[in-house]
């Protein structure tokens, strides 16, 4: 099977061999079709799979040699309403594929809606306003994401164009294959070269993450490298390489070891010198299809002249 798209409403049925015999319905099913786990555990839950013509709701039920396995895949989401975009965002597409985007997002732009800022226009209302077949991939609320920037942080974004390469992009985050490189300012001098390597968790405000030096049951395994670019006056622009993508990760970890990024009000203190944190995703690099891809784009306009006003 395999196929990167199937068409809403589709049904497929199949008849489990005898070495497939007591094999999780939801990994059985993530191996035909190339979905995720997760998408299929939905299905299920959502009536869409029967077995020898009887509904099965738990994703852990074990498949048995000679099941006739049917999956109906559902009818197409819903069409949203799509957002009136009157200005230029400044968002940037730098590359299309059939079966993805490699984009730039602008500082001050949210990636999807959240509860307190409902009527903000976001990077999916632009998106869907450029791209209206990207309402049919991923989750409703946010169509097209795999991975996210924080509002004020710019950089490139991976964006799928179907569920296939949704599911694709999102194992590949998940298993460490795609190389994201940052550039930040941060205050004060660090070593010239290191790792962060604090677990994160959730700050009992909620509000913010925090950081611990052990892992524990609530902290999770986050590892950061970096490397020193140019000593400036009294802050640093450096290259950071985060392993894990835990949320806020690089801003926490660099606060946590005393360097916290320029303009981080979060993390960190506001500055005069750029209105939001010095912090922005330049590279990303990662194979598909067996092609190797690599995409870079420099430093915004603002954090340029934080560099340039921080030169000795």
């Amino acid at each position: 099977m395999k196929s990167k798209v199937i068409a809403p409403n589709s049904e497929f049925t199949f008849s489990v061999l005898q070495e497939e015999n007591n094999i999780r319905l939801d990994v059985f099913l993530a191996k035909q079709f190339s979905y995720s786990r997760s998408f299929f555990q939905k299905l299920i839950s959502d009536e869409g799979i029967l077995i020898n013509n009887a509904l099965i709701k738990k994703p852990s039920y074990l498949i048995k040699a000679n099941d006739e396995i049917v999956v109906k895949f559902p009818t197409q989401k819903e069409k949203r309403d799509i957002k009136t975009i009157e200005k230029d965002m400044g968002i940037e597409v730098l590359y299309e594929h059939p079966d993805f985007l490699i984009i730039y997002k602008p500082a001050g732009i949210l990636v999807h809606e959240v509860g307190s800022k409902k009527n903000e226009i976001t990077l999916v209302d632009w998106l869907l306003h450029k791209f209206k077949d990207l309402a049919q991939v991923g989750a409703s609320e946010r169509p097209g994401i795999v991975h996210r920037l924080d509002m004020l942080t710019s950089g490139l974004m991976i964006i799928p164009r179907n569920n296939f390469t949704h599911t694709l992009f999102g194992n590949m985050l998940k298993n460490r294959q795609i190389k994201k490189t940052y550039l930040a300012v941060v205050q004060g001098h660090p070593d010239e070269s290191g790792t962060i390597e604090y677990g994160i968790l959730r700050h009992p405000s909620g509000y913010k993450m925090t950081y611990s030096k052990k892992y524990n049951s609530n902290a999770r395994e986050a590892l950061t490298h970096y490397k020193v670019l140019k000593y400036l006056k009294d802050a640093t622009l450096v290259e950071v390489h985060p392993i894990t993508g835990r949320t806020h990760q690089i801003r926490v970890h660099f606060a946590a070891i005393g360097h916290p990024i320029i303009g981080d009000i979060l993390y960190g203190k506001k500055s005069k010198l750029i209105e939001r944190q010095a912090l922005h995703s330049c590279c990303l690099e990662f194979e598909y299809e067996g092609e190797k891809f690599s995409f870079k784009k420099d430093m915004p306009e603002d954090m340029q002249k934080l560099v340039k006003s921080l030169t000795k």
